[in-house]
């Protein structure tokens, strides 16, 4: 299961079954507005993920479920898949750009965009890399060792008006707080299980557990 944000709510993408090496999964809405819980089609997902030409976005990654993507400015989106493999997409749906991001053999697990720089968590590393979206290049790195402060980093959520950075750290079930000038590290929230996305939509705290989805 993942969450889609929206202005006024957020959609839910769960599994539904594996068919022949083909993933299945079903999407509901999640409204705000009236408090609401309604089915909807790939179409819509796929318009609220990519914008009006999902179509072509659908034909240049296929993964289009697991893929991870970032806003750019002149409505360009980062999109990078599970194994890597990255573009920088027109919003017309045609790449820009590709190549690899990748941490000692794997892809990122989450991305978020502060600025001219693009952060990416490396689950299996226990890492934040930040890259240069001018030069595609790595900046600064955070954790990565033994004594990281990050256990299996996931979910990635930039707070702008603060410049912090919510990491959800799954392997200890909590969520971390980094400090995007001073690059301190402070717990935000502790949860019994483990904790893999979180989100903030207006006055909405959201985060996805292992058991489902929660509202702080």
């Amino acid at each position: 299961m993942s969450m889609y944000p929206l202005p006024k709510g957020f959609i839910i993408i769960a599994k539904k079954s594996d068919i022949v090496d083909k993933l299945v999964v079903s999407y509901k809405l999640i409204s705000f507005e009236n408090g609401t819980m309604s089915p909807v089609t790939k179409g819509v997902f796929q318009l609220a993920k990519f914008g009006n030409n999902f179509k072509t976005f659908e034909m240049q990654v296929p993964n289009y479920v697991t893929c991870k993507i970032a806003s750019l400015d002149n409505q360009r989106l980062f999109v990078v898949t599970p194994d890597g493999i990255a573009k920088v997409m027109d919003h017309d749906g045609y790449a820009q750009w590709q190549g690899t991001m990748k941490y000692k053999g794997f892809g990122p697990t989450d991305i978020a965009v502060q600025g001219h720089t693009l952060w990416a968590a490396f689950t299996e590393n226990n890492a934040l890399i930040r890259f240069n979206l001018r030069t595609m290049r790595e900046e600064l790195r955070i954790g990565g060792s033994n004594d990281s402060a990050f256990n299996k980093p996931q979910g990635l959520w930039i707070n702008k008006d603060a410049n912090t950075m919510l990491v959800c750290n799954t392997g200890a079930n909590s969520i971390l707080e980094v400090n995007l000038k001073s690059y301190t590290v402070y717990e935000y929230a502790q949860f019994e299980e483990p904790v893999h996305q979180y989100m903030k939509i207006l006055s909405n705290e959201i985060v996805l557990l292992d058991s489902g989805i929660y509202k702080l």
